[in-house]
């Protein structure tokens, strides 16, 4: 089959890496189509609107809403797959337009309840997060106290970050990228599986702690985002789990990692292609339009986001400066009063001093007046 991967700008990356190489091990022609015209990366084939488009792909596996509506449109009489790669944001779930996407693929039930809860329903098929277990290779066996952690923390605030932080130093764990543990959440915990790593799921939306076996089914269902169940994440939680800690798991998450193989997944996706049917009629709306209001909705967003993100940060930071200052005038007025008590006891000591001064002429004086009346004392 010729498969055209649909993206709008090459994300999620890991995920289009590792699916378009597992199809074309598997014999099959693979395209990648960015709707934003991008370079080329050298693991990927890219194509764009105005450049190398296929004349007729067989099927297309469309990655977000813009480019399944822009794929659509080019052509529209292809059948298409949908990723949704998440329910966060709405680019990630599949256009509400009849006709556009004939079938789902969720990668999590937390997901694929957000896709059922949507006005248009799709037939779904749930599928595990795909990794390359062949690059991702076995670490090894894992120390018995970890020395390094590594952090995939992306978008967490500076709370979560100095909480995180703060229960790595006391529990005596560094961060570097060749840890021994990995602490984040989603694809990441999916590739710390793979590397046989203790894996940790924490993020801004909550932590899970542990990917054990024992707990994998639960974790793996929520997307490891963080959300499976209500543990604490507060510094004492963190770090009691972090004494928690056990080199058992390594082992025990690369044989969990074999769910997720990127082999069997190309696999899955090549039966629910060749199982859709082509479109009998084109879709009846300005889907190229619909594109451009997507991708203008999700650029606002997008800034909207990191401008809340920037004003959190911003406010976190008055906050320092207001303890600061709070702290910079208890020194000062404590400064000041020792300065006051300093001056109280050189006024004394001043005194003191034109004392003992008085007292010594009162003194000379009278010696003075001794010498004159005894004419004995002259010479």
């Amino acid at each position: 089959m010729e498969i055209l991967l649909g993206t709008s700008a090459l994300e999620p990356r890991s995920y289009v890496v590792t699916v378009s190489e597992q199809l074309e091990r598997l014999g099959h022609e693979v395209l990648v189509f960015a709707a934003e015209p991008l370079v080329s990366p050298p693991e990927l084939r890219v194509v764009g609107v105005e450049r190398g488009l296929p004349l007729a792909p067989d099927a297309i596996c469309s990655q977000d809403t813009e480019a399944a509506l822009l794929l659509a449109d080019l052509y529209p009489l292809t059948p298409q797959l949908f990723v949704a790669h998440g329910g966060r944001d709405d680019i990630w779930l599949p256009p509400q337009l009849a006709g556009v996407v004939a079938r789902v693929v969720v990668l999590d039930d937390r997901t694929a309840e957000r896709a059922e809860a949507t006005a248009l329903p799709h037939e779904l098929l749930r599928l595990r997060r795909p990794v390359d277990l062949d690059r991702r290779a076995d670490r090894g066996e894992p120390p018995q106290r970890p020395r390094r952690a590594r952090l995939v923390l992306e978008a967490s605030s500076d709370y979560r970050r100095g909480l995180l932080q703060r229960a790595l130093a006391d529990a005596r764990i560094e961060t570097g990228d060749d840890g021994e543990l990995v602490i984040g959440r989603g694809q990441v915990i999916v590739e710390a599986l793979a590397d046989g790593l203790a894996a940790y799921v924490y993020g801004d939306h909550g932590g899970d702690g542990w990917v054990t076996p024992a707990r994998y089914e639960r974790l793996e269902a929520d997307g490891f985002s963080g959300g499976a169940g209500p543990w604490a994440t507060t510094y004492e939680q963190l770090r009691a789990d972090f004494d928690r800690y056990d080199p058992a798991m390594g082992p025990a998450n690369r044989q969990l990692a074999a769910a997720h193989d990127g082999r069997l997944h190309a696999q899955q996706l090549v039966e629910a292609l060749q199982a859709l049917a082509p479109r009998r009629d084109p879709v009846a709306a300005p889907l190229r339009e619909l594109a451009r209001l997507v991708r203008v909705e999700t650029a606002t967003s997008r800034r909207a986001e990191e401008l809340a993100a920037a004003a959190a940060a911003a406010r976190e930071r008055a906050r320092d400066a207001e303890h600061e200052a709070a702290e910079a005038h208890g020194r000062a007025d404590r400064l000041t009063a020792k300065v006051a008590e300093l001056e109280q006891e050189l006024t004394l000591a001043r005194h003191r001093l034109d004392e003992l001064e008085a007292q010594r002429g009162r003194g000379v004086r009278a010696l003075l007046g001794r010498e004159a009346k005894d004419p004995s004392s002259e010479g």
